[in-house]
């Protein structure tokens, strides 16, 4: 799960205010204006899953790209990365089904 910050014109005040973009892989799933705190969630389950079973199936191939353009940086940052990741997948996950069931209220 990213966040970035965004100038956008809110929906809900319109005003043209920063706004916080949450995304789970390569899905924008919330956007919260930072000025009346809107919140603004997306339902992107349907494509979200097909997506990470892509990125999960092909991380090895990813993974040894990067071992063969970055041989020592990828040794040193490798066992960091290894306990974060499925924490970070799992945010992903949990992020994409809040939004999914705070869709269907």
């Amino acid at each position: 799960m990213a966040v970035q910050e965004s100038n956008l014109r809110c929906t809900v005040c319109d005003r043209e205010a920063e706004h916080e973009v949450v995304y789970a892989g390569r899905f924008v799933t919330q956007i919260v204006c930072t000025h009346c705190g809107a919140v603004t969630r997306l339902d992107v389950s349907e494509d979200y899953l097909p997506d990470l079973r892509d990125r999960v199936a092909t991380k090895p191939r990813r993974l040894a790209s990067v071992f063969r353009d970055h041989p020592l940086s990828s040794t040193t940052s490798l066992p960091g990365r290894m306990l974060s990741k499925p924490l970070r997948m799992a945010e992903e996950v949990l992020t994409v089904h809040r939004n999914r069931r705070r869709g269907e209220r």
